[in-house]
């Protein structure tokens, strides 16, 4: 009769693994993290382009005349503050996980960016024209002219024009684990909206009641995200 085969386990195979194997496993350094897939650096193309995007803009004062003009220099910074507001709390809306849908939260993401992008854009078109018009040199409008309301104006153009550069390179920071000054300079954002507001408020010609109502909600609105943010913050903790 035959007998059946027997086999023998390896001892090598089921022997522990040695502890410094699990040792250098523990202390191996965590993959790098990649940025996110829908916030790509932009390339050489997308960089070209926003630079001729920009001295459109800032040249759209002078290629207009009459009344495009007139209402460009009334409404620019109008828009431009309305629209940037919007981005600001949009912003905000973006981290309330607890209230928002992943959906909803990726449209906020969206619109956010969209708002800001236009934002920056009319407020290109303020400053050119303010230029074409005379009022104020190009060399004043990026250094100031020692009118403290005038100057929050120039300073708050320059905070948000960092924070859509800061936004637009993104992936860059997430990908190179600068993800803590990413935030810093992109939250200068909050700083240049505060600015702008006082700016647009007391520089100038005397805003409509409308305008002014309009900046009232958007502080109001967005101090009330903050708000709420930071008490959500402090209850996670």
């Amino acid at each position: 009769m035959a007998h059946p085969a027997t086999t023998t386990a390896d001892p090598a195979a089921t022997a522990p693994a040695p502890a410094t194997d699990v040792a250098a496993a523990a202390a191996a350094p965590a993959p790098v993290r990649q940025g996110p897939p829908h916030t790509p650096a932009p390339g050489a193309r997308a960089v070209a382009g926003g630079l001729l995007a920009v001295a459109l803009l800032l040249s759209a004062g002078a290629l207009v005349g009459g009344a495009v003009q007139e209402f460009l220099d009334r409404m620019a910074g109008v828009f431009a503050l309305v629209s940037l507001s919007l981005s600001v709390m949009l912003g905000v809306a973006t981290v309330f996980r607890d209230v928002l849908t992943p959906a909803h939260r990726q449209l906020a993401q969206l619109l956010h960016r969209a708002a800001g992008l236009a934002g920056v854009g009319f407020l290109l078109v303020h400053i050119g024209v303010k230029v074409a018009g005379g009022r104020i040199a190009a060399s004043e409008a990026l250094l100031g002219t020692g009118d403290l309301l005038v100057d929050l104006g120039a300073l708050a153009a320059q905070l948000f024009v960092l924070a859509l550069v800061t936004g637009l390179w993104r992936g860059v920071f997430a990908t190179r684990r600068w993800i803590r000054p990413f935030r810093i300079l992109h939250g200068l954002a909050y700083a240049a909206w505060a600015a702008g507001v006082v700016h647009g408020l007391g520089a100038g010609r005397a805003p409509a009641l409308w305008v002014t109502v309009s900046y009232g909600l958007c502080l109001a609105a967005t101090a009330a995200a903050l708000g709420y943010r930071w008490t959500r913050g402090r209850r996670s903790r």
